[in-house]
């Protein structure tokens, strides 16, 4: 089944850069109506300028600039769309933040407050916002976590927290909004994006690519084409579910460098 999303409103958040640009220039190009949300003004237009040239229509995003550390920024967005479109469609949670406070420092649990909020109860609350129109529309939301829900990361304790959460949140609205809304995740590994080059040292793409079973790092696009997927009608069959898109990178040998050096000795 081709992917299309013809005339279905979607609200893409956290999507001036990275993944959620790369999911607007899809959506775009399959003929969605879109609002774009983020902190940066300036980026969002760019992405913007690009959606309408990207869309066969034409059609020109709505463009929203919140913080979703605030919960009225949250409703504000919520109310702009459906103001701008009188409906929803897909709603793709992606906005989010990292923390680098490691455990026991003194301002780590403001750190983890930050996370919680946006990774978590913003999702939450645009969720419950849209879930009316969403039940509608019969409609689709797509959850981006993170491979890091799934295994342990102790540097990024709050981070890894937060996408667990998203997780089951993600099963448990599955669950509530059947048989009208189908609710999933993706969950991406290493991906080339603003938010992992904040929190890794130099240049270490090349580096972490040797370390994927598939010998590459993610590109934002891989995951939108992921999410585009789970939005249409092409994964009607599914709901709840967990979809990693990470290179390999979970099922990756942890002790591959010392079993290739005791090869050698053979």
């Amino acid at each position: 089944m081709m992917i299309k999303l013809d005339n279905k409103v979607a609200l893409i958040t956290g999507s001036s850069d990275g993944i959620g640009a790369a999911t607007a220039l899809l959506f775009s190009s399959l003929g969605a109506k879109i609002a774009i949300v983020g902190r940066d003004a300036t980026k969002l237009n760019k992405v913007a300028e690009a959606c309408t040239a990207n869309s066969p229509q034409g059609y020109k995003p709505v463009v929203i600039k919140a913080d979703f550390e605030s919960d009225d920024e949250v409703k504000r967005t919520f109310e702009e769309t459906i103001a701008a479109y009188k409906q929803l469609d897909i709603l793709v949670n992606n906005a989010g933040v990292v923390a680098k406070k490691p455990f026991g420092d003194p301002d780590a649990l403001a750190d983890y407050d930050r996370v919680m909020q946006v990774n978590v109860r913003a999702v939450i609350r645009l969720t419950e916002l849209a879930k009316s129109h969403l039940i509608a529309a019969k409609g689709a939301i797509v959850n981006v976590s993170s491979i890091a829900a799934l295994r342990s990361t102790p540097s990024f304790w709050s981070y890894c927290m937060s996408k667990a959460a998203l997780d089951m949140f993600t099963k448990s609205m599955a669950t509530l909004l059947a048989p009208n809304v189908r609710v999933n995740s993706v969950n991406p590994g290493p991906v080339r994006t603003n938010i992992l080059s904040s929190i890794m040292p130099g240049n270490i793409w090349d580096e972490m690519a040797k370390l994927q079973p598939l010998q590459r790092v993610g590109d934002p696009s891989d995951i939108a084409n992921t999410i585009a997927f789970l939005a249409s009608d092409a994964s009607r069959n599914m709901t709840g579910s967990i979809v990693v898109s990470d290179s390999g990178s979970l099922v990756a040998d942890p002790h591959k460098e010392f079993a290739e050096a005791a090869l050698k000795n053979v």
